[in-house]
């Protein structure tokens, strides 16, 4: 069940963000600078603020504590640890070292060298 109009909202902001995208252009020292987020810290709150709001708003969605909320609050759960193992397939082997938040740092392994 779609609580959240999910289509209509990430269809109308992927294309405002693409028209956005174009409009502006490359980024100044695109592939020559560090864009690596400059505050951990900030980052980290401000996605842990998302993920707790997600849960309340999906699971609170379903207007009672029954199997419907339990099984939104599961999918929000999921979705989130997806998204956080994707990033870190994606970013392991590409900047050849673990994503910042991976904990404890350990050293990229010998075959990705």
């Amino acid at each position: 069940m779609d609580f959240a109009g999910g289509t209509v909202v990430h269809i109308n902001a992927g294309v405002a963000g693409l028209v956005c995208a174009l409009v502006l252009g490359e980024r100044k020292g695109l592939g020559t600078v560090n864009m690596a987020p400059g505050n951990l810290v900030y980052t980290m709150i401000g996605a842990s603020l998302l993920w707790v709001g997600w849960f309340g708003f999906n699971a609170g969605s379903a207007v009672a504590a029954n199997s419907l909320a339990g099984v939104a609050m599961a999918s929000t759960q999921i979705a989130t640890a997806a998204a956080a193992l994707a990033w870190m397939a994606i970013e392991w082997p590409t900047t050849r070292s673990p994503p910042c938040w991976a904990w404890p740092p350990a050293p990229s392994p010998a075959w990705w060298r």
